[in-house]
């Protein structure tokens, strides 16, 4: 029987050049493009054993993004948690965190320029300075 060796997720964005700066920038991905030179179509990101592709296309993700969830989630291994949503912070904005979570990850998001929100979690030790995740109060209509 075939083995699984991991899911890739494809993201369709706006402009693949664009997207393959703010990811190198924010997370450290290289990237691999196709064509080799612009405008691009395609690209594979890696960084460690992480990956994903972006696609040039329309955007399949909803408009809200105040109420969406993850488009893709990065799993830190190791402490380096909140040195990388420091380095993120330098390029984008953080939309939460990070704070820990209620199972003990600790997690931060971001928005990529094409709005697919990017949640980043791992292990951080217990001792260190992190604020806990509080849930939003639900109001009424």
């Amino acid at each position: 029987m075939a083995r699984l060796e991991r899911a890739v997720p494809v993201l369709q964005v706006a402009d693949v050049g664009l997207s393959i700066d703010w990811y190198a920038a924010a997370f450290g991905f290289e990237p691999n493009p196709f064509p080799k030179n612009p405008p691009y179509a395609f690209a594979m990101l890696r960084r460690d054993g992480a990956e994903m592709m972006l696609q040039a296309g329309e955007s399949s993700r909803p408009g809200d993004v105040e109420e969406e969830g993850w488009s893709v989630y990065l799993r830190v291994n190791g402490t380096g948690l909140i040195d990388l949503a420091e380095s993120a912070r330098r390029v984008t904005a953080l939309v939460r965190g990070p704070e820990r979570m209620f199972y003990g990850l600790v997690e931060f998001e971001v928005l990529d320029p094409d709005g697919y929100r990017i949640c980043v979690g791992g292990a951080v030790p217990a001792d260190a300075n992190v604020p806990v995740h509080r849930e939003r109060e639900e109001t009424a209509p």
